[in-house]
């Protein structure tokens, strides 16, 4: 395995890590205090491997993490055209780096994750990160982000385990389920 490749899923797992503990915090504006660090360190990671639209991604997921993390003290911050930016900073970016098909998956990812975490509660939160970490993990094994798909994978489970431990959350996650089936 390179040398690059080696470096970047160890600061993959570092980020595995900051993330595992996002989703257990109870309120919204500490999930994305500890998102924001952990989408840091991806960005690193992807530069390492040279995956752009994963790097394309995480920085405009920062700038999303600290606005969530700001919107309490900046009312601007929860407008849904401050919403409509973020999402066209996405679409714009993910259409210079497209790599392939599988890079979409990055952007459907952060577009979905986005969206359902604009107004929404950490109940909210915690319930679609099952969906977005199911395509991250795709996206992260055709970019030998190793360390990446292992983190998807574990924070797939670890949600799995948040959403049973807590009846309304559960309650939410079934129908969100079913209405995505419907």
């Amino acid at each position: 395995m390179e040398t690059k490749v080696i470096i970047a899923n160890a600061i993959g797992f570092i980020s595995f890590i900051i993330a595992l503990i996002a989703f257990h915090k109870k309120e919204k504006k500490n999930i994305f205090k500890y998102t924001m660090i952990s989408n840091a360190l991806s960005l690193i990671q992807y530069i390492f491997l040279n995956a752009y639209s994963g790097i394309a991604t995480k920085l405009i997921a920062i700038l999303r993490d600290l606005s969530m993390v700001k919107q309490e003290k900046y009312n601007i911050l929860k407008s849904r055209k401050m919403l409509i930016v973020f999402v066209c900073a996405y679409i714009i970016l993910m259409i210079i780096t497209y790599q392939g098909f599988i890079s979409i998956f990055s952007l459907l990812a952060a577009l979905i994750y986005t969206i359902f975490c604009w107004n929404g509660d950490a109940n909210r939160v915690r319930s679609i990160g099952i969906l977005t970490n199911v395509l991250w993990l795709i996206y992260n094994i055709s970019v030998k982000s190793y360390t990446g798909a292992m983190a998807n994978f574990i924070s797939i489970v670890s949600t799995f385990i948040a959403i049973f431990n807590n009846k309304k959350l559960l309650n939410l996650f079934t129908i969100i389920f079913f209405a995505g089936l419907i």
